[in-house]
């Protein structure tokens, strides 16, 4: 009896909308980012999964309801406290008013993987801030 291997394939699922993995090296994150140019809600999306189904992994994105869209605003918002503190080097006052810019002309529905960790590296800076004061 020989032995079959079966290679899975990665399948990705948001609402009704079946999405084909766009990259097999890519990590869950980069394809949730891939798709955001798409589907721009996607990118607070949860990632659920893999579920087998066959002879492919399925993973699904699932976007909270309401809550994401105004953490980014309210993160925002907090970080430019900073910026008017001025406890923030140029490089990074000029991502937090690039981004309060585009807040205030109703222009945030995405921002791309790597400048949510950056913003929420300086809201965490923010909170300490807040706390020692």
């Amino acid at each position: 009896m020989a032995m079959q291997i079966e290679k899975l394939i990665r399948e990705f699922r948001y609402n009704s909308v079946v999405l084909p993995d766009p990259n097999s090296t890519f990590t869950l994150e980069q394809v949730r980012d891939f798709y955001a140019t798409v589907y721009p809600e996607i990118i607070s999306a949860e990632i659920e999964g893999p579920e087998q189904r066959g002879a492919n992994l399925v993973y699904t994105f699932r976007r909270a309801v309401g809550t994401k869209g105004c953490e980014l605003t309210s993160m925002i918002r907090d970080v430019g406290a900073l910026l008017h503190a001025n406890w923030l080097d140029s490089e990074d006052a000029e991502f937090i008013k690039e981004l309060q810019g585009a807040l205030s002309r109703n222009e945030v529905t995405y921002i791309d993987h790597d400048a949510r960790e950056r913003l929420q590296a300086l809201h965490d800076k923010h909170c300490a801030v807040a706390a020692a004061a």
